[in-house]
């Protein structure tokens, strides 16, 4: 894809790149009026393969500098036949050579115009017919103001487009930091995916596309993702998280792992709502306690209420349980059932789920 500076430069070749008349035309401000179509890949729609009007006097090469654009542009070859023109240009932005080859009446012409440099090469042609003559003076005016306006479309195209990328990048980071701070691993998007995957050719692919096209935003999200999986590791942020199988394998840790590190220090520390969702052992001490009495009811709104709802509601500690009551009736409350259906029934409401407890605490 063409930079901004070659396209603008294009704009001005548009114009410049037309035929010179020979002999010189009557007076100074007389010209030749020319009807020209250019194409030029990869300009912006409308801007090329559209028949335009253009006045040109009898000087190739001071045709060829006209413009604002090739005014710092040194000839450094020309050549002229009745049916030919040749005119080499040294510019700032580069290399330019335009030719054009007439019929005999030198009435059509057929020309190109290529050029190369440091932001990437261009060719464009031209076909034209002399239509009748006119006014140099007023048309090089005319000429500057219609290059002056495609520069400023140009201009503005680039500079909304800047901005649209800003703004992507904006909201991209700020759903990563998101991502943490809710602890929502999808929402870290491919930098969650591909987090310390390099070894995978699908993510080093996608990796590289998006640092070449923000290196900001892909520094930044890729700092979220490391964030993210550190606090995963931790009891607040695996709460939060809601274990998730998924962050945990992109993070390389198993859940198994952290609740095995961080269920000691939960008793320790006296952290219920972790300790009832996912410590079993350590937990079923504190349940017997404050969850199972006949006044545990009266508690819901208590400090023990969300320990003691996580608690029962955790699937995993009733199969838990489920070979020491299959050993002995349970006592109070429902004799001979098992903990799946002490489980189904925590699911149908808390009061059910506690009538069970009690029989599973011998209460």
């Amino acid at each position: 894809m063409k930079t901004i500076a070659v396209v603008r430069l294009a704009a001005a070749c548009l114009l410049a790149a037309l035929p010179a008349v020979f002999p010189a035309s009557a007076g100074a401000a007389k010209g030749e009026l020319w009807e020209v179509t250019t194409q030029i890949p990869g300009m912006p729609a409308g801007m090329t393969g559209q028949a335009q009007r253009v006045c040109m006097g009898d000087d190739p090469e001071a045709n060829a500098r006209q413009t604002r654009e090739s005014q710092e542009c040194k000839v450094t070859d020309k050549q002229h036949s009745p049916t030919y023109t040749r005119v080499a240009m040294s510019c700032p932005q580069g290399r330019m050579v335009i030719e054009q080859k007439y019929n005999a009446a030198r009435t059509e012409f057929k020309g190109t115009m290529s050029f190369s440099g440091k932001d990437g090469d261009m060719t464009m042609t031209t076909v034209g017919r002399r239509v009748g003559t006119c006014d140099v003076q007023q048309a090089n005016r005319e000429r500057e103001a219609k290059i002056a306006a495609v520069q400023k479309q140009a201009a503005e195209g680039q500079a909304q487009a800047e901005a649209a990328r800003k703004r992507q990048a904006e909201l991209q980071m700020k759903e990563c930091a998101a991502a943490v701070d809710s602890m929502q691993f999808s929402r870290l998007g491919v930098y969650g995916q591909c987090y310390r995957k390099d070894g995978d050719a699908n993510c080093k692919s996608m990796m590289d596309a998006v640092s070449q096209a923000n290196p900001q935003v892909a520094k930044a999200c890729n700092a979220r993702a490391s964030e993210f999986c550190r606090r995963f590791q931790t009891q607040e942020g695996f709460l939060k998280a809601r274990a998730d199988e998924t962050a945990a394998q992109a993070c390389g840790v198993s859940t198994a792992a952290i609740k095995a590190e961080q269920c000691p220090k939960a008793a320790k520390a006296g952290a219920l709502e972790f300790l009832g969702a996912y410590c079993p052992a350590e937990a079923k001490p504190i349940a017997e306690v404050h969850c199972a009495r006949r006044d545990y009811t009266s508690k819901m709104d208590g400090k023990y209420a969300r320990f003691c709802e996580r608690y029962l509601a955790n699937a995993d500690f009733a199969r838990r349980e489920q070979p020491a009551r299959a050993a002995a009736p349970a006592a109070g409350g429902g004799a001979g059932e098992t903990a799946g259906q002490a489980a189904e029934q925590v699911k149908e409401g808390i009061n059910q789920g506690i009538n069970k407890l009690r029989g599973l605490f011998g209460r």
